[in-house]
């Protein structure tokens, strides 16, 4: 998967300057100005990469998605299907939970009333984004796992909520904080076994 290497210095610099704005200030006060300052390039150079400040928030969201490498889970050259879906489970349910996530999450509600483009791009870049992903997976590999899809997107959609339950809510409520790795995985392979029982030919 590709890594920041992959980008100009420039481009590496604005968007690390850009996370770190929308983390600390919000999406509304992270002005253009600030992130092309604290990123040392001027407004123009912003410009020419990026068509908006909704357009760098989606590129954030999409860097920060492929570093954790999930598509590779998903996509690996591990022989059984099913052992990759709980890696992938297991790889989401971490990220649902995540405090970078939730902090994210409040951010974009809170502030998508006012830049209506910002939740359209987050949802773009993260839930759509994994959505599709599996869907595809789903397509090239599902009848050889021995499942019955019809419409990969909705049980895609399907998977991806039995993974979510409430325990995100709970957590962007701060009622409860990210679990520890057995019960994420007790989670994950929760949300695999009635997928499986549910999608079986």
């Amino acid at each position: 998967m590709a890594e920041d290497g992959g980008q100009d210095p420039k481009t590496r610099q604005i968007l690390n300057a850009a996370a770190a704005a929308f983390m600390e200030h919000g999406f509304g006060p992270a002005s253009v100005d600030l992130i092309a300052r604290n990123a040392g390039v001027s407004k123009a150079t912003v410009y020419t990469r990026f068509a908006s400040k909704e357009a760098m928030f989606e590129a954030v969201v999409e860097r920060e998605r492929q570093r954790r490498h999930l598509d590779d889970v998903l996509t690996g050259s591990h022989p059984d299907f099913e052992a990759r879906l709980r890696a992938w489970a297991e790889g989401m349910v971490e990220v649902f939970t995540s405090p970078v996530t939730a902090k994210v999450y409040r951010m974009v509600v809170a502030e998508s009333p006012r830049f209506p483009e910002l939740g359209r791009a987050f949802y773009r870049s993260a839930p759509q984004a994994s959505r599709e992903r599996l869907a595809r997976q789903l397509v090239e590999h599902g009848a050889a796992a021995g499942l019955a899809i019809d419409d990969p997107m909705q049980a895609a959609a399907d998977f991806i909520g039995l993974l979510r339950g409430d325990l995100q809510l709970r957590v962007l409520l701060d009622v409860e904080h990210q679990p520890d790795a057995n019960r994420i995985h007790a989670i994950a392979d929760h949300a695999v076994r009635l997928f499986l029982k549910a999608y079986r030919a």
